[in-house]
């Protein structure tokens, strides 16, 4: 039996933040990019986060969300 050759896997992109580097709700641009269109927050997996950054970036989200600055759920048109 022939090698048949496995699909590559597609490429996640990756949200490095350094390991000191706190996350703030004021930081709308930065939290837009942890958000799929829909709104939702991304995985650890997908972001390549720590425990701790993730912890960290859903509660500022959260916060982010109660004070309006973040819709809590985006429409997608089709």
């Amino acid at each position: 039996m022939p090698n048949v050759a496995k699909p590559t896997k597609v490429r996640r992109q990756i949200f490095k933040l350094k390991p000191n580097e706190t996350i703030d709700y004021k930081q709308v641009d930065i939290l837009l990019s942890f958000l799929t269109e829909h709104g939702k927050i991304k995985s650890r997996r997908a972001t390549n986060l720590t425990l701790k950054q993730q912890r960290q970036l859903s509660k500022s989200i959260k916060r982010a969300r109660y004070l309006h600055l973040l819709p809590f759920v985006t429409s997608v048109e089709n």
